[in-house]
């Protein structure tokens, strides 16, 4: 087992973190153990508490443990970091890090548009739209929740068969009849999207159906698609795990 090593310039909290972080990441410790509590820590690498504390400290932060009240110090399931870059869809990052993605569907059908829906889509109340909810899954776990609500005019580019797989609009990626406003090209040929992000808390039906307890932080990505017209076809509201999703952005350096 490897130790601390006293004469070395690196910090010992700094050791003792690289150290936990390497069990961790070999596969010692999984998902939901518990780590040993700082006294044993103390005992075992003989370190004051307070180095004990600050490397525990470093590794919450990062997200690799979380510390628990009376409870302990349990090992995280591994975040799911996720790229706003075009045409880079969550089922991608999924695959790329190992999990599988999927959907479970929880209602699709058409559905009178509420005054809300209706302006955000420029439509009139009470016009039909196309409501879709469903589960994010990876690895058959639950970590998202999606609310959609697809406009008339995308109607004939509905693809029923790809509700339970691939990315969140690949069911939009069907092509529009003959006489249809986009005369036969995909829908989503020449679409952009406006994303807001924020965090919230589960409510008790989502804590729920994600399995975390009411109230536990959430993030919310509200997404707006617009078609090359710049006319709305398609609103999103996808909740997820804050333990298990982290969206990053990366920007062109300034000229």
């Amino acid at each position: 087992m490897a130790a601390i090593e006293r004469e070395s310039p690196t910090p010992l909290y700094h050791q003792l973190k690289e150290l936990l972080a390497e069990r961790i990441a070999s596969g010692d410790w999984q998902p939901g153990d518990m780590l040993p509590t700082e006294e044993q820590l103390q005992e075992q690498y003989q370190i004051s508490r307070t180095t004990v504390r600050q490397a525990l400290k470093e590794l919450e932060v990062e997200g690799q443990i979380s510390r628990q009240r009376g409870r302990g110090t349990f090992v995280t399931q591994r975040k799911i970091s996720h790229s706003a870059e075009p045409h880079f869809r969550l089922a991608d990052t999924l695959l790329q890090q190992g999990e599988q993605p999927g959907w479970k569907l929880l209602r699709a059908e058409w559905v009178p548009a509420s005054p809300e829906i209706a302006e955000r889509l420029n439509i009139e109340p009470d016009t039909p739209v196309f409501e879709l909810r469903r589960l994010r899954l990876a690895s058959d776990e639950a970590i998202g929740y999606h609310v959609a609500y697809a406009s008339p005019s995308v109607a004939t580019a509905i693809d029923r068969e790809r509700l339970e797989s691939g990315g969140s609009l690949d069911y939009l990626r069907g092509n529009n009849a003959p006489g249809d406003s986009a005369l036969g090209e995909n829908v989503l040929d020449g679409s952009y999207a406006n994303r807001i992000l924020e965090a919230i808390p589960a409510t008790e039906q989502v804590a729920e159906w994600l399995d975390v307890a009411p109230g536990t932080p959430m993030f919310l990505i509200r997404r707006e698609v617009l078609n090359r017209q710049n006319q709305p076809i398609e609103l999103l509201r996808a909740i997820y795990r804050g333990d298990r999703l982290q969206y990053h952005v990366r920007r062109a350096p300034a000229r």
